[in-house]
């Protein structure tokens, strides 16, 4: 069959021309289409080739290979990549790149953020809408890969989301607790009274400092469970995971007599914990000189979202715990209430942290065990919650957190919660 090839291009055998595995999107309907329109004008644009030996590697263009392939075509209209301006060589192997099914996400976005720069680089009224179509996505994609790119530059841990609406979310999360430390870092007149009785650093260390009889109650929810810092900061919504194995919870165990020293002579801890860890902090807090109630806290979040990895064997978790400790003789303010509290827990929608208690919670904790003008304390602040319900109810407090970001998240939650 007869062909024509582009002015100016050369003509290249088809036989001679290699497809590099891996490298270009499947084949679709648009052969043909391709195909029809070279029977009826002929090859409008070459494909580009780079010389390799004797013959030509395929670097753009296998529609309209497979186009003349399908013509039965002896040769094609090519141009060389030494003929190509190099930027614009960057462009194709982008546009390509971009196309391809088996790249990951978070390569696929770089190739398109990268594409747009190198556009805008050449024209600087270059939009998102016509990189969008060389690309052969929509503008919303092109929109995201450049936001997403800088964020993981900024942020690494964002690239081992599982997929890009879950690096959006952990992107918005770490904006959102960047603007607060900015905020509270720009405006220290607002945020002075709390933030002074929020400590930034590692309670293990932090404690050691403390004089002696400081706090009435201790309440807190260190980080717990075995390999929890498996789980990828923001998996649920916020970027939040303390690091925690096995023997960094070992480590908080031994706090215990410094926990001991810094509650008043008759004072409480109440420390939530996995079930896992429930006899091995019962031996801890009683060698350090506490009574442990034998039976904890429950704390009844079944209002909530409930899981287990296995519904086919298990029943969902509704629950956590959490051990009861006196120290001396104090006595309950509020007596007869029961050990189980049910609460509801703070939706996914309000929450900024991957475990994140309810305000509420802790205020039912705090009304029953101290009274107005007492300290209460927690040594793993989190998102404030507990200093929150606090400071809401006349409580003096204090608190310790070994993150900058959930320190200002706290801060703010403890700041809105103060009474005028």
């Amino acid at each position: 069959m007869d062909y024509k090839i582009p002015e100016g291009s050369h003509a290249v055998a088809v036989d001679s021309i290699d497809i590099p595995e891996n490298r270009f999107r499947p084949l679709d309907d648009r052969v043909s289409e391709v195909a029809e329109s070279y029977a009826e004008y002929g090859q409008l644009q070459p494909i580009i080739l780079q010389p390799t030996n004797g013959r030509f590697t395929l670097v753009d263009g296998l529609h309209r290979l497979n186009a003349a392939k399908l013509l039965k075509w002896p040769a094609i209209g090519a141009t060389y990549t030494d003929e190509i301006d190099p930027i614009r060589l960057r462009e194709i192997e982008l546009e390509v790149n971009v196309k391809r099914i088996e790249m990951s996400w978070q390569d696929r976005l770089r190739a398109i953020a990268e594409l747009h720069q190198l556009r805008v680089a050449a024209n600087p009224k270059a939009s998102l809408e016509a990189t969008a179509a060389t690309a052969g996505v929509n503008q919303r994609d092109v929109s995201t890969a450049l936001k997403l790119t800088k964020m993981m530059a900024l942020f690494p841990e964002i690239s081992k989301a599982k997929s890009i609406n879950q690096a959006l979310s952990w992107a918005d999360s770490k904006a959102k607790k960047v603007l607060r430390v900015l905020d509270v870092r720009d405006n220290p007149q607002e945020y002075a009274d709390v933030e002074e009785k929020i400590v930034l650093g590692d309670s293990v260390e932090v404690i050691k400092t403390i004089p002696d009889g400081s706090f009435n109650l201790v309440l807190t929810d260190p980080p717990f469970g075995i390999n929890y810092d498996d789980r990828n900061e923001g998996s649920e919504i916020g970027l939040t995971a303390y690091e925690d194995d096995k023997d960094s919870y070992v480590r908080l165990l031994s706090m215990a007599p410094d926990l001991y020293r810094v509650i008043k002579p008759d004072g409480w801890l109440v420390w939530f914990l996995g079930i896992s860890w429930y006899e091995r902090a019962k031996e801890a807090f009683r060698a350090a000189g506490f009574t442990v109630d034998e039976i904890p806290i429950i704390w009844d979040r079944s209002e909530g979202s409930t899981y287990t990895t296995r519904p086919d064997r298990y029943f969902a978790r509704a629950y956590d715990i959490a051990l009861h400790c006196l120290k001396g003789d104090p006595q309950v303010v509020q007596r007869g209430k029961p050990n189980i509290l049910r609460i509801a827990p703070v939706t996914n929608k309000e929450r900024e942290l991957l475990a994140e208690r309810p305000v509420e919670l802790y205020a039912e904790l705090i009304r029953r065990l101290t009274v107005k003008g007492e300290v209460v304390a927690d040594f793993f602040t989190g998102s404030g919650s507990c200093l929150a319900a606090a400071a809401s109810l006349g409580r003096e407090y204090f608190g310790v957190e070994m993150n900058s970001e959930r320190r200002a998240v706290a801060i703010q939650k403890v700041k809105a919660h103060t009474p005028c």
